[in-house]
């Protein structure tokens, strides 16, 4: 075991349920009222579960690669080259904006909406060919947007090379970002209007895994899902390692917390770059993992236009 992950685990993260949902590349979970909602990147789905378990699934005609709520009901969803409206009721999409034109190869990944109810987003080199299996990215040709609620667009970082983790604290003030390529999540010092003022590393050398989607507690912990690495690894606001919670799926992908009391841990997964005798191994890869914990979250943030 990494020396930094030595005094696991500190709290109860006992495994509440596994959902068998199968992803090629499950992400972007977030808790919608009574209802935990997700993409499948690779499948083309958004999925929802409800309490009683019940699964219900819109099909997507591109890569659903994020998913924000709205302020006023409904999502936003971002396909493999454009963000759309979507309605959660019957899938229907309404085409908002396209997403880099003049970077043909790229597709949209992970993203979040800040305290403000601006929506950030990033870009990568397109990782995914045209059956749903891996394909090999050379270049770092992502960038991070920034969506005010009136539309006006902003890219605020570039030279990504597959960015992850999108989260902030309650006051806005601090935002944390990831470039899984560099295996580095780093925080930034936000101005009022979404601006960077400073930068530095979060953490030190990375835990087993590979950084992926995050979310915040109501303490300032940060919740990393750790691609590769079987578990889910909860930063101390300096960046040092507080508990690692080890998942029975190999490739975590993002975490969020929902339930009634805000005390459930939500895991994503994927099944994406593993071979047929990993998955034949585990049925578990792919699923949807439930945790109890100690730890409450925080109310998800919604798109404020």
């Amino acid at each position: 075991m990494d020396a930094a992950c030595e005094k696991m685990i500190v709290m109860r993260a006992e495994v509440l349920a596994v959902h068998h949902v199968a992803n090629g590349v499950g992400e972007s979970p977030v808790w919608d009222r009574e209802t935990l909602r997700w993409v499948d990147i690779t499948g083309r789905m958004v999925h929802g579960l409800s309490p009683d378990g019940a699964l219900s699934s819109h099909a997507m005609p591109d890569l659903p690669c994020f998913l924000a709520l709205r302020r006023d009901g409904g999502a936003i969803v971002g396909l493999r080259r454009e963000v759309a409206y979507l309605d959660l009721r019957n899938g229907r999409l309404e085409h908002w904006f396209d997403v880099e034109p003049e970077r043909p190869d790229n597709r949209c990944n992970d993203a979040g909406v800040d305290p403000a109810g601006r929506l950030w987003f990033g870009t990568m080199q397109n990782n995914v060919d045209s059956g749903g299996a891996p394909r090999p990215t050379t270049e770092a040709t992502g960038s991070l947007y920034r969506v005010d609620p009136d539309g006006t667009r902003t890219r605020v970082l570039d030279d990504i090379g597959l960015p992850n983790t999108l989260a902030w604290s309650p006051d806005g003030t601090t935002m944390y970002f990831g470039d899984t390529a560099q295996n580095r999540i780093r925080r930034y010092a936000l101005d009022p209007d979404g601006g960077v003022v400073s930068t530095q590393d979060f953490h030190g050398p990375p835990p087993v895994g590979h950084c992926d989607g995050s979310t915040l507690d109501s303490e300032g912990y940060l919740w990393n899902a750790r691609f590769g690495g079987g578990c889910v690894i909860r930063f101390a606001p300096d960046g040092s390692v507080d508990a690692r919670i080890d998942l029975p799926v190999t490739n975590p992908t993002s975490c969020c917390f929902g339930g009634d009391d805000l005390r459930t841990l939500y895991v994503t997964s994927a099944r994406f770059g593993l071979t047929e005798a990993e998955l034949a191994a585990n049925s578990a890869e792919g699923a949807l993992v439930a945790l109890a914990t100690d730890v409450e979250g925080l109310p998800v943030n919604r798109f404020a236009g």
